[in-house]
């Protein structure tokens, strides 16, 4: 009986779970397997798949991914850890003000965030005039690969890294009183405190931290889009799903776009899979 009310609670849930993720991975893969020919829906197997990986745009999508990672990781990860531990010096009100306030960012629109930084990356515009008035040369923001990258960069950490401080403040409150007062009366300084104690435990949500920085690399499309709406130069900022979206919208070719689409969910997949491992080969619990 007990099983039959609980089938009835998650029945919901499941439906939703099947009508928003199940049938539309179903829909992409059985389009995935056809290509339109006059309107026609031709059956071609896995030739979509091998248009994909031969398409040096798509490919090239990746590696941007690897790049922006490396300009967006170590302000994306430290900043939140930093402003996390900070925060623990300031009593419970400010605690909540502070996270308020930098939790508030992420709530702007990335289509908003990314119109104001177009108007910030001007050639004329806000920050190059900065660079100017200190005596550097402005740069062309839109017009070369590295300084359309730093742009990128620049949007994403201006509104991403909100969330990572809540979620690294959950954990840092987690921890027991006990042990930082064990701690401290072994001795430990603040730094060793954080260094033996702090930094283990948050060791698994540094690793969560960087998946959801990889996966949200890979999904960035939007400001990517207002920013350079071609990819940028040479296609240098071009992300897996916005090459996907340009494929499926612009050039009207959903069936390679939903190829495309798979074969970023298997790269997704396996980034989760490594995390995981690492965390397993690392001793890392949950």
């Amino acid at each position: 009986m007990k099983s039959k009310y609980a089938l009835l609670l998650i029945a919901p849930a499941a439906l939703l779970y099947l009508y928003s993720f199940v049938s539309p991975l179903a829909l992409a893969v059985w389009r995935s397997l056809f290509t339109n020919d006059a309107g026609t829906q031709v059956f071609v197997g896995f030739e979509n798949y091998v248009r994909a990986l031969r398409d040096p745009h798509f490919r090239q999508s990746f590696f941007n991914v690897g790049w922006l990672l490396l300009l967006i990781a170590p302000l994306g990860i430290g900043i939140p850890y930093t402003v996390a531990i900070l925060l623990q010096n300031f009593d419970k009100k400010m605690q909540s003000v502070g996270r308020f306030m930098v939790y508030v960012p992420s709530l702007t629109a990335g289509l908003i965030m990314a119109l104001l930084w177009q108007w910030i990356l001007q050639r004329g515009g806000l920050l190059n005039a900065m660079l100017e008035h200190v005596g550097l040369p402005g740069l062309a923001w839109m017009g070369e690969p590295w300084p359309a990258r730093l742009a990128v960069a620049m949007v994403s950490l201006s509104s991403g890294y909100g969330p990572f401080v809540i979620l690294y403040s959950a954990v840092i409150l987690a921890i027991p009183r006990e042990l930082k007062e064990a701690a401290t009366i072994d001795g430990a300084s603040a730094g060793q405190y954080r260094r033996m104690i702090l930094r283990p435990i948050l060791t698994p949500t540094l690793l969560l931290t960087l998946m959801l920085m990889i996966v949200g690399i890979l999904q960035m499309w939007e400001s990517i889009y207002v920013l350079f709406p071609t990819g940028g130069p040479k296609a240098s900022v071009a992300t897996p799903v916005y090459n996907i979206f340009m494929t499926t919208f612009m050039y009207s070719r959903p069936n390679l776009g939903a190829a495309k689409g798979l074969l970023a969910l298997v790269v997704i997949a396996a980034v989760v899979a490594v995390q995981r491992r690492i965390e397993a080969m690392s001793g890392v619990e949950r």
